[in-house]
C-alpha cells in the first residue's frame, strides 16, 4: 500500500470530519454555556449620538421599506443619524428615498442622502463614509434588513464596556430562501454563539452590527468580506467584540439558487483573502478565537480540495484494503445523497437538502476560491 497516500487520505478525511462534525459539536456544547446577561438598558439621557450607515447600490425596492423601519426604531431623534450612502445607483433609489423621508411618519428622521458618483464599490464607499462620522458610534445595516424596534438601544448598552469595539445582531430570513438556506443560517447563528463563547464573535452579520467609531480604521480597497476583516481587524488591534441573540434582524431578500450561488463564491474569494491576510488570528495567545479561525475559516477555504483528495485517495487505495473500500462507499452514498437533495430542490426531505446545500457550498467555494487566487476581483460591486 502507498503509505503516504494512506496517510494523506486519511489526514484529509480526519480534517473533513472534524470541520463538519468535530467541531459543530465542540461549538454546540459551548454554546450551551450561560450567556452573558444582557447589559442593562442605558436611559435616554446617557444613550450616545450613534450614526446608521447604509451603502447602496439599486436598492429601489427596499429602500421605503428600510426608511419606515429606522423611523420606528425607539432611539432619541437628536441622537440618531441615518446616512445613505448611493454608490452610483442607476435606478430610482434616491428618488423614492427622499419621497419617503418626506412622509408624517418619517419625517422626524434625521437623515443624509449622499449621491456618490461615479460607482466606486462597497468597500469604498464604506471608508469614505465612515471617515466623515462624528459620533462616536457607527452602526452598519443592510437596505434588505429590517431591524427589531430596540436595536439601536440594545447595541448601545454594551459600549458601557470600555474596551469594546464591535457587537452583532442575529440574522433570520423573512421568507423562505434557496433549499437548505434556511437551516444553513440557523446554523450559522449557533455557530456565532459557540464562537462568541469561546473568546468572540469571528465577523458580524453584515445584516446590523455596531462598532466604536474609535476602533474604525479603513480597510484595503479590494477586501471582499469587510464584515469579516473589519472586526476582526478590530480584535487585532485588541479591542473586544460581542454578539447579543436577543437583536434579531430579519432579511426581507429571500435568494434563488443563482444568487445563491453568486454570494457564496463572493463569500468563497474572501475567505481566502481573510485566510491570509488576518493569520495572525491563527496564533495561539489568541487561545478559542484561534481555534475557531482554523476550524472554520482556514478549513472551510481548503476543504474542496480536502474532499477530494479524501474521495480519490479512498478511490484509489480500495482495492488494496477494505477499510478504504468502505470509506469510499461511505463518501459516494454521501455524494448521492447530496444530488438527490439538489435534485429535489424545496421538495427535498431535510437530511438531503442540508447535504444537497453543502455539497453545492462547496463547490462554489472552490471556483471562488480558484478564481480569487487566479484573478483577484477590483472595481465596483454588484448586487448580491
Amino acid at each position: 500500500m502507498n503509505t503516504l497516500l494512506a496517510t494523506t487520505t486519511l489526514a484529509a478525511t480526519a480534517l473533513a470530519g472534524w470541520h463538519h462534525v468535530g467541531w459543530p459539536l465542540l461549538l454546540r456544547a459551548a454554546s450551551r454555556r450561560a450567556p452573558p446577561a444582557a447589559p442593562a438598558p442605558l436611559a435616554d439621557a446617557a444613550l450616545p449620538e450613534i450614526a446608521v450607515v447604509m451603502p447602496a447600490y439599486n436598492e429601489a425596492r427596499h429602500i421605503a421599506a428600510k426608511l419606515r423601519n429606522l423611523a420606528a426604531l425607539d432611539y432619541p431623534a437628536d441622537r440618531l443619524l441615518v446616512v445613505l450612502a448611493a454608490d452610483g445607483c442607476t435606478d430610482a433609489t434616491l428618488e423614492i428615498a427622499r419621497a419617503t423621508l418626506a412622509e408624517p411618519g418619517c419625517a422626524h428622521l434625521r437623515a443624509e442622502l449622499r449621491d456618490l458618483q461615479p460607482n466606486r464599490g462597497k468597500v469604498a464607499t464604506l471608508n469614505a463614509t465612515i471617515a466623515s462620522i462624528v459620533q462616536p458610534l457607527v452602526a452598519l445595516t443592510d437596505v434588505s434588513a429590517m431591524l427589531p424596534p430596540d436595536a439601536l438601544r440594545r447595541a448601545a448598552a454594551h459600549f458601557v464596556q470600555p474596551r469594546l469595539g464591535a457587537v452583532g445582531g442575529t440574522y433570520r430570513l423573512a421568507a423562505r430562501g434557496a433549499a437548505g438556506e434556511s437551516t444553513y443560517w440557523a446554523y450559522q447563528r449557533a455557530v456565532k454563539r459557540g464562537e462568541a463563547a469561546l473568546g468572540a464573535p469571528l465577523g458580524m452579520h453584515g445584516a446590523f452590527w455596531a462598532f466604536r467609531r474609535a476602533a474604525w480604521q479603513p480597510l484595503p480597497a479590494d477586501t471582499i468580506n469587510d464584515d469579516f476583516v473589519l472586526p476582526m481587524g478590530m480584535l487585532l488591534r485588541g479591542w473586544k467584540l460581542a454578539y447579543d441573540a436577543t437583536i434579531e434582524v430579519a432579511e426581507a431578500e429571500a435568494s434563488d439558487r443563482a444568487v445563491e450561488s453568486r454570494r457564496r463564491k463572493r463569500i468563497a474569494a474572501g475567505n481566502a483573502q481573510q485566510l491570509w491576510r488576518l493569520a495572525a488570528l491563527l496564533h495561539p495567545r489568541h487561545g478559542g478565537v484561534a481555534l475557531a479561525f482554523a476550524s472554520g475559516k482556514a478549513l472551510r477555504v481548503v476543504m474542496p480540495a480536502l474532499l477530494l483528495l479524501a474521495w480519490g485517495g479512498a478511490l484509489a487505495l480500495a482495492p488494496e484494503s477494505i477499510w478504504f473500500a468502505l470509506l469510499a462507499i461511505g463518501e459516494a452514498l454521501g455524494i448521492c445523497a447530496a444530488l438527490a437533495g439538489l435534485a429535489l430542490g424545496g421538495r427535498a426531505p431535510k437530511l438531503l437538502a442540508v447535504c444537497g446545500y453543502a455539497l453545492a457550498g462547496h463547490a462554489v467555494c472552490g471556483v471562488g476560491v480558484v478564481r480569487h487566487l487566479l484573478k483577484p476581483a477590483r472595481g465596483p460591486w454588484q448586487r448580491a
